[in-house]
């Protein structure tokens, strides 16, 4: 069995993130895998609370029970859901809530994906289509009335890539192809916008091969996996 290594761009904040209600970056699927398990996201934490990340698949379960294209929506701990009938509770290492929506995304078009506080106890997570001025909300999730706003300042964020059909059983065999995807995300903001990060660091996960990168891009941070190797022909 081989585990691919995934990429990372931790991002860290100034003290004026303390706290935010907001948090919203672009992303643009650049080379489309293909109906495969990968997870483009971004994950932060919250003051006083557990984990959570909003992102992009490439082909999985959605909330509606088919089977496709999707925006996920994810917060460990939290205590329940709205804005999307088919949000529901589950277990991964520990308990959480997830709304797993519909969203028919295309290649080389720019998203924003944003997650903001409507109210107290009370997190929406969005991704707007900005070419086409569509804006769709992929579910709301409701956490602890002890928690506060993000933990940016503290904790920092993540953005990364997973291809998480490598964590299954069986997982990737020794010489099989990893599918190969590479995709953009913008800088992230804060609060509305008003607050940029104070700075990042590009890194590849724990595995094996060499066909994982993430580097600059201007503005943002291209992120790569499953790099074919030189002179060979990629059907993609």
């Amino acid at each position: 069995m081989v585990r691919p290594r995934g990429t990372y761009t931790w991002w860290r904040w100034p003290a004026a993130a303390a706290g935010a209600s907001s948090l919203a970056w672009d992303l643009t699927v650049l080379r489309d895998p293909g109906p495969t398990t990968y997870f483009w996201a971004h994950s932060w934490c919250f003051q006083g609370g557990d984990v959570g990340y909003l992102g992009l698949q490439a082909h999985d379960r959605r909330d509606d029970g088919s089977q496709g294209r999707l925006a996920v929506f994810s917060v460990w701990s939290a205590v329940g859901c709205g804005d999307n009938p088919g949000c529901h509770p589950g277990v991964e290492g520990s308990p959480f809530w997830t709304c797993r929506l519909a969203y028919r995304w295309q290649p080389g078009r720019v998203y924003r994906l944003r997650v903001d506080r409507l109210r107290a106890g009370w997190w929406r997570a969005s991704v707007a289509d900005l070419a086409a001025g569509a804006q769709t909300t992929v579910g709301s999730i409701q956490v602890p009335a002890s928690w506060g706003g993000l933990d940016l300042a503290a904790r920092g964020s993540a953005m990364w890539v997973e291809f998480y059909a490598a964590n299954a059983p069986g997982g990737v065999a020794a010489g099989e192809p990893v599918p190969h995807t590479r995709v953009r995300f913008g800088t992230p903001a804060a609060d509305g916008g008003t607050v940029a990060p104070a700075g990042h660091a590009n890194c590849l996960g724990e595995g094996e091969g060499d066909d994982s990168r993430v580097g600059d891009d201007g503005d943002g941070v291209l992120h790569e996996m499953g790099i074919p190797p030189l002179g060979s022909l990629d059907p993609r």
